[in-house]
């Protein structure tokens, strides 16, 4: 009976653990672990000289790891849809047990010099809008990111919410463009975390791809 309780306190440990962590790629194949607290470290023992947890240190060790390029090349494409943010909305939590998830799929697009970021929210509420409003113009997307930047993307027009009360969900589709220095500081950073300021309320939402600029980007760029 001993065993078998040490055991599950054991599997239970290891549960938190994982839940508690993840994993991202570095431009130039590293592999590192993100903490829920801000701090990161590199999966390869051989680095541990390299991982640092303070914010100077941090910004020393991103700049030397990702160089910063002279000029960004950009090549016509499309980056398929990924998921980049789903977690549960505080706001939804306090009144739905279930219904109270948020998730973004992003969608790079480049043409003619220029790089649009699609955004679809999808809220899984059939009244979003009384909860979160429009995206209006000044509305933005923030990132922090290893190395203690910030980054805000922000939308240049007002896009409204489709409410399916029917099905449970409202959703948001809405394109924001990217500048040269936001691609440049993108291509080679891991977001940490990234919150979304609506109409309403601002909230932050789990990051699920928190290398996902670095391999998308890579993907339009020369």
């Amino acid at each position: 009976m001993r065993q078998m309780m040490l055991f599950c306190l054991f599997i239970l440990g290891i549960s938190q653990l994982v839940q508690a962590q993840q994993t991202a790629t570095t431009s130039t194949g590293k592999v590192v672990i993100l903490y829920d607290n801000g701090s990161w470290k590199y999966v390869d023992a051989n680095l541990a000289e390299e991982n640092v947890n303070s914010q100077n240190n941090l910004q020393s060790n991103s700049l030397e790891e990702f160089p910063v390029s002279k000029e960004v090349k950009i090549k016509d494409g499309v980056v398929e849809k990924t998921v980049f943010v789903e977690g549960p909305s505080a706001k939804l939590q306090k009144y739905f047990k279930i219904k109270n998830i948020v998730r973004c799929n992003f969608t790079l697009n480049s043409k003619d010099g220029k790089v649009t970021l699609k955004t679809d929210w999808k809220v899984m509420n059939g009244e979003g809008y009384s909860y979160f409003g429009f995206i209006n113009k000044g509305n933005k997307i923030s990132l922090e990111l290893v190395g203690g930047q910030s980054l805000d993307l922000v939308y240049t027009e007002e896009f409204e919410p489709k409410e399916f009360p029917k099905y449970g969900f409202t959703t948001y589709t809405a394109s924001l463009e990217l500048s040269k220095e936001q691609i440049e500081l993108l291509r080679r950073s891991i977001v940490l975390r990234a919150s979304m300021n609506w109409s309403r309320r601002t909230e932050e939402y789990k990051v699920i791809a928190p290398s996902y600029f670095i391999k998308a980007l890579a993907q339009i760029l020369e």
